[in-house]
């Protein structure tokens, strides 16, 4: 997935007209970059306001906000402002702009969206609503990496290991890194450790001031995590805030969002997370109010979430303004994990929105823990939800050498395969047709069971399934075995071996 990015450079001289007369082309959800210039500020991030209104060809009215960037080519200090947009509709789309300065106030122009292949934002979506989807209407099953927090600290790893760290996860089979913005707190690691959006570093931040040195870093990534299809699971406060949180003023916190938003919301490949353990430093309320401000910011309406204290509920249930979770859960007990996903399921669907349920947090798991880990993200998917592995050292700092991890990875791109070759959407699980152990069921008489142990067990298929065929796959290896056809009623099996086995149950396709 690669965003096709069209840059209008415009010069406003002295007699010259503001319309921009050339008709350029953007693909559709590329991106569409204005690049406008302005030097009269003391302060670009505060003093200067810039939006653009973006009229679809049906008549749709997306407001965006703009934004500094320095010299525009990764400098930090000039007199560039960006507006970036990434257009949905196909034909001819205007803009105009509206600034407190005269030189960026009033400027118009158009452009054409032609067709692409784009898979488009991530969102929520109501009909379909157990996994995010992309606007194309391909599915997302989540499956990735939540450590280390602390990613895009400056003095934790330098950016060329950033991106050979994107390169490694990408390459065996992960689709999502959490990273976070705000990490100031004393209680979340070494001094390296700590991440700050704000000039004045971490003993004196200047909420008044965004630090371009830190958003050019973390564009680097998206861009980066976009070459190669990946997510970007974005905290704005990592846990142990409160320091920030008790003396940045609601207009500038607000400010960071506008700003983040303004720079990265053109993104396909974001998942905007208020807090990590929000309980610790923010209220309800706080939360409620933050994700509304981001689903007002932001035109590709990416999914907002919050993260919690380990709990087998969601603390939003049912609010319009959540549109995943993001749970911890401190266990890797394979039944605990899988009781947990189906409660909160349950629970969202009960509060009149059922949503995505995310597992980002199920204590740390170390690179010795491989067994742990497999059992654990079998146990999540088979309860319909998703997963991130907690890939945290058993003792010491954070570390980014992804590697270490090697196997948990190489078992969760086999869950990966195995979960997107099914009808997931459709699926839910129901571990009543089994003897032990746990079940997903689906349309077109398609069935997953796991079991964490092996032994023999009873798969109940209803009436009206025909000679169905059955497939052992080894969750260690992935490969399948065929184990003939059943029929409708009582089945028994048994697992290969004594370990933990999936079986696939299929109609005729």
């Amino acid at each position: 997935m690669r965003l096709l990015i069209i840059s209008l450079l415009i010069f406003i001289a002295a007699g010259c007209g503001k319309a921009l007369k050339e008709v350029q082309k953007v693909a559709r959800w590329g991106r569409f970059e204005l690049l406008l210039h302005e030097n009269d500020w003391q302060n670009p991030f505060t003093g200067v306001r810039l939006e653009a209104v973006f009229t679809s060809p049906g008549g749709r009215e997306i407001r965006v906000y703009g934004f500094y960037d320095g010299d525009g080519q990764g400098g930090v200090s000039g007199d560039v402002f960006k507006v970036r947009f990434s257009p949905g509709e196909l034909g001819r789309w205007s803009y105009h702009t509206s600034s407190n300065k005269p030189v960026l106030d009033g400027l118009s122009g158009e452009f054409e969206c032609t067709g692409s292949d784009a898979r488009g934002p991530l969102s929520y979506d109501p009909g379909e609503p157990w996994y995010l989807k992309w606007a194309s209407g391909e599915l997302f099953f989540e499956s990735g990496a939540n450590d280390p927090e602390c990613f895009l600290a400056k003095r934790f790893i330098s950016q060329e290991e950033r991106f050979a760290g994107i390169d490694y996860l990408a390459g065996a089979g992960c689709n999502i890194l959490y990273m976070g913005m705000v990490n100031a707190g004393p209680g979340d690691g070494t001094p390296e450790m700590k991440v700050t959006p704000w000039l004045g570093g971490f003993d004196k931040p200047d909420f008044d001031m965004i630090c371009l040195d830190f958003m050019n870093r973390l564009e680097g990534v998206l861009d980066r995590m976009l070459e190669l299809d990946m997510v970007a699971h974005l905290v704005f406060y990592l846990d142990d805030c409160c320091a920030v949180s008790d003396s940045i003023t609601p207009e500038q916190e607000e400010m960071l969002f506008r700003y983040t938003v303004a720079r990265f919301g053109s993104y396909p490949n974001l998942i905007w997370n208020l807090a990590e353990e929000f309980e610790e430093c923010f209220d309800t309320l706080w939360c409620e109010n933050r994700a509304a401000l981001l689903k007002k910011l932001d035109p590709l309406h990416h999914p907002v979430t919050v993260h919690q204290l380990s709990a087998d509920s969601f603390t939003f249930a049912g609010s319009p303004n959540f549109d995943l979770t993001a749970i911890q859960y401190n266990t890797t007990d394979p039944d605990s994990l899988n009781a947990a996903v189906i409660k909160v399921r349950g629970q969202v669907k009960s509060a009149g929105r059922p949503v995505p349920v995310s597992f980002i947090e199920w204590t740390p798991i170390g690179p010795s823990q491989a067994e742990q880990a497999r059992k654990g993200i079998w146990s999540i998917a088979l309860a319909g939800g998703t997963y991130q592995i907690f890939n945290k050292e058993d003792k010491g700092p954070m570390s980014a050498d992804f590697a270490r991890w090697a196997e948990h990875w190489r078992y969760a791109a086999i869950l990966r395969g195995v979960m997107e070759s099914l009808p997931l959407g459709r699926m839910a699980p129901d571990n009543s047709l089994v003897s032990r152990g746990f079940c997903l069921a689906g349309p077109a008489n398609t069935y997953l069971v796991y079991q964490p142990e092996g032994g023999e067990f009873i798969l109940e298929l209803p009436a009206g399934d025909r000679s169905l065929s059955v497939s052992w796959i080894d969750p260690r290896t992935g490969e399948k075995k065929e184990a003939g056809k059943v029929q409708a009623g009582l089945n028994r099996f048994n697992t290969p071996t004594d370990e933990d086995w999936a079986l696939i149950v299929r109609g005729d396709i």
